[in-house]
């Protein structure tokens, strides 16, 4: 099962499933239908995003100041730039952001200079249980274990919030949830690692400075991939596939599966009621 070097266009028109729609399909069918058929345009964030990543890991677009446009100056600039990037992917940043990215890669782009393995590694095969195709894509895939004789795949990410509440952050997005299935793909296309140990690590760097950064791991036994993850990844395949099976136009079908239209009592979680109830009693 194939390990390539591909670029994000070739990548993102291949139709296996991958991490971001499977979260979108837990959020509901409805959102996995709306997600794998309609557009993605860009925004600011995600092209610093993108830059950043081409920055640190040396593989990507190339990250150039967007001209103004505004004047005839500016205008010519801009197709000079074109022409000599003719055919490159481009990302266009302001000034600011531009000089914000090359230093937060002047911070990090270090440690992963010290990894030995690839970066950017579209990674596609089938799953054993669905027999569905997927895909991911690894910032880095190593070639050799850790010191401590795990094997892991590295990503790369920026944040706006401190790097300390990453765990939040990694909840709410559903970021265990990437780690599982990129290990699940790292399993499949590489069978001959069944008794090698191998862990997911996310390099978490804050977009403000000093931007500093942290790393932040999930072991392949951890609960949170073990019990929460693999799970969810088999319930959105499992029902992904039922959809496939029992339609003759699945995505259609999914669209009427929102979200629930039943009444709901807003009820806060135990933790919610006691922190809530400790805070009135130091009014008294």
């Amino acid at each position: 099962m194939p390990v390539l070097t591909m670029s994000d266009s070739e990548y993102f028109a291949d139709p296996a499933i991958d991490q971001t729609s499977l979260k979108k399909y837990l959020i509901s069918p409805l959102a996995y239908a709306e997600y794998v058929t309609g557009e993605h345009p860009s925004s600011s964030v995600l092209e610093f995003g993108k830059a950043a990543h081409s920055l640190v890991l040396g593989s990507g677009p190339s990250v150039l100041v967007k001209p103004s446009l505004r004047s005839k100056a500016g205008k010519t600039e801009y197709e000079e730039l074109l022409a000599e990037h003719d055919g490159e992917d481009i990302v266009w940043l302001s000034q600011d952001d531009w000089d914000a990215v090359h230093m937060m890669a002047d911070m990090t782009r270090g440690f992963f200079a010290k990894l030995d393995g690839r970066p950017e590694q579209a990674m596609f095969a089938e799953d054993a249980k669905t027999g569905l195709p997927l895909k991911g894509k690894a910032d880095w895939l190593p070639s050799k274990p850790d010191d401590d004789g795990i094997l892991r795949i590295y990503d790369y990410k920026t944040t706006s919030k401190p790097a300390t509440e990453f765990p939040r952050a990694c909840w709410m997005f559903g970021y265990h949830v990437q780690a599982a299935f990129y290990l699940r793909l790292w399993r499949l296309c590489y069978p001959e690692l069944r008794r090698q140990r191998l862990g997911f690590s996310f390099i978490v760097q804050e977009k403000q400075t000093p931007y500093d950064w942290m790393e932040w791991r999930f072991d392949e036994d951890s609960p949170e991939i073990t019990e929460i993850a693999a799970k969810q990844i088999d319930h959105a395949l499992e029902g992904i596939k039922w959809f496939r099976d029992n339609h003759k136009d699945p995505l259609k079908a999914m669209r009427d599966w929102g979200y629930d239209k039943t009444p709901q009592p807003i009820q806060f979680p135990d933790w919610k009621l006691l922190e809530e109830e400790t805070e009135i009693d130091s009014w008294r």
